[in-house]
């Protein structure tokens, strides 16, 4: 049967006419929603729309899809849900998203389609609901029962859907719809939360033994270490992740958005000043590549041996120093801490990123690889942060400095305000170019800054940003500028009054 007519399809005049289309409906959903839902889907279906239809028709278990705003991601769920239900293809569908508000409205609006939906009525007869009696008093009162006994329960993010049975009958279909919210997924902890409910409690509610059960997950992107970001990089999920355009602007489909309309959306976005608005809800990018705090155009590079004398070992004239950054937690192997090297060179106003190690250490580990740093570069200075875990850090990292002989200066950095603020201390060193990465060991530096402040890791540039503090502590400042003075403007000089300004530190 061909799909390209998206005109509504009159009941036919014979059973076999009829039995054909109700088969091309099972087959495609995309054909279904043409067929059944007219109204709602009125406007012709995109190449964007094709890849989402050909990932939810492929029989895989778990699909995850980042659609961008305005493609229909409810409404294509909602017409799934009820593809499902006509066809007797679900017994039990929990509709999750955000909030329980958010899945009971969506829910409802799948309780009216069903029952308004004169064309459904022709061919499947009056679909009656009714309230989810008689089941466990967890269940939300927004549950609903389908004419055909098959079960709708709305459920919001961090909701209980921990032992869901109906009729002994575990979930087999699992539509989860604007799970992240923007407030909500810029928050270490709740992210954390989220990740923990879902892989735990949700992907867990569906029968071990039979392998009958589908999710289907479709979202936009709106954070690097969001969970969306996670299911598409996982192996276990069939992704597909959607944009409207290239960095060019270019469509991805001229059908659903041409390069004109997309140029105006660019140019509104520009001047409101959310160009990462545009490029979270059109491309799934959490942050705008054109206004990014941190560039790839401000990156340089320089190679390690050329700028060690192989003679001397480090050179004179750069001022090294060591930050360790561990763990915020007292149990250091269970999350990354990030150990780096600056080399400060205030004549020629150089900032060289040496070296970094990022990894899970025991703390006995982490006290090793620092010291092994500030020999290797003869650092004048260590800095370790100490916030809430001075008992377990200061004493062992100077013992241990005690028993190696090793004496660098020894700091101790309190976390003073937010890490995104502390981040941010970094970009005026970037924009005047002052700082220079080696090539061998940037790539998670860079790949974190490029992300800010929306990235999904923290450790190793919020280490390499207490380089600006140290400096300020310890009174490093570049070599002023030698600037031949005339003796005119000497003695206007002279004449200044001195300013009166307190030193803030």
């Amino acid at each position: 049967m061909e799909h390209e007519n998206e005109s509504q399809i009159t009941l036919p005049a014979t059973d076999s006419d009829l039995q054909e289309i109700l088969v091309e409906c099972i087959r495609s959903t995309k054909f279904f929603c043409k067929t059944f839902f007219p109204d709602v889907f009125h406007a012709p279906f995109s190449s964007l729309h094709d890849q989402i239809f050909e990932l939810i028709d492929s029989g895989e278990r778990k699909i995850v899809i980042a659609a961008p705003r305005g493609i229909g991601k409810t409404s294509i769920a909602i017409a799934l849900c009820a593809k499902k239900l006509l066809f007797q293809m679900a017994n039990f569908i929990v509709y999750v998203s955000n909030s329980s508000s958010s899945a009971e409205q969506q829910t409802e609006n799948l309780k009216f389609e069903l029952n308004a939906n004169e064309f459904v009525k022709k061919v499947f007869g009056p679909i009656k609901t009714k309230s989810a009696d008689g089941i466990d008093e967890s269940f939300s009162k927004r549950a609903w029962v389908s004419s055909y006994g098959a079960m709708v329960y709305p459920r919001g993010s961090g909701q209980q859907v921990r032992g869901l049975l109906y009729h002994s009958k575990r979930p087999d279909l699992i539509v989860i719809d604007d799970l992240e919210d923007t407030e909500t997924v810029a928050n270490d902890e709740l992210r954390l939360k989220r990740k923990t409910w879902f892989h735990a409690d949700l992907e867990k509610c569906t029968s071990r033994l039979s392998k009958d059960y589908q999710f289907i997950y479709i979202d936009t992107l709106k954070h690097e270490d969001a969970l969306l970001q996670e299911l598409l990089d996982s192996s276990d999920w069939k992704s597909v992740r959607l944009e409207i355009c290239d960095d060019d602007y270019n469509p991805s489909a001229p059908d659903f958005m041409s390069k004109e309309d997309i140029l105006v959306e660019v140019a509104a976005h520009r001047e409101a000043g959310m160009l990462d608005v545009f490029y979270r809800e059109f491309r799934n990018i959490p942050i705008s590549k054109e206004d990014a705090v941190f560039k790839p155009d401000y990156f340089k590079h320089y190679n390690e041996p050329d700028l060690t004398n192989p003679k001397v070992g480090t050179p004179p004239y750069l001022t090294n120093v060591v930050i360790c950054d561990p763990a915020k937690t007292v149990k250091l192997h269970s999350a990354d801490s990030a150990i780096v090297c600056w080399g400060i060179d205030r004549t020629s106003k150089r900032m060289y990123f040496r070296d970094c190690l990022a990894d899970k250490y025991y703390p006995d580990e982490l006290i090793e690889q620092a010291l092994l740093m500030v020999k290797r570069f003869n650092a004048i200075i260590l800095a370790v942060e100490v916030t809430s875990l001075e008992q377990f850090i200061v004493q062992p990292f100077k013992n241990q400095m005690l028993q190696k002989g090793i004496h660098p200066q020894f700091l101790e950095l309190k976390a003073v305000g937010k890490k995104e603020e502390r981040v941010a201390t970094l970009a005026p060193h970037y924009r005047h170019g002052y700082i220079y990465h080696n090539r061998a060991v940037c790539g998670k530096l860079e790949s974190q800054l490029m992300g800010f402040p929306k990235s999904k890791r923290w450790d190793v540039m919020d280490a390499a940003a207490y380089i600006s503090k140290i400096m300020e502590t310890e009174g490093q400042y570049f070599d002023p500028i030698d600037v031949e003075t005339t003796e005119d403007e000497f003695k206007e000089l002279e004449n200044d009054k001195p300013l009166k300004y307190k030193r803030m530190v």
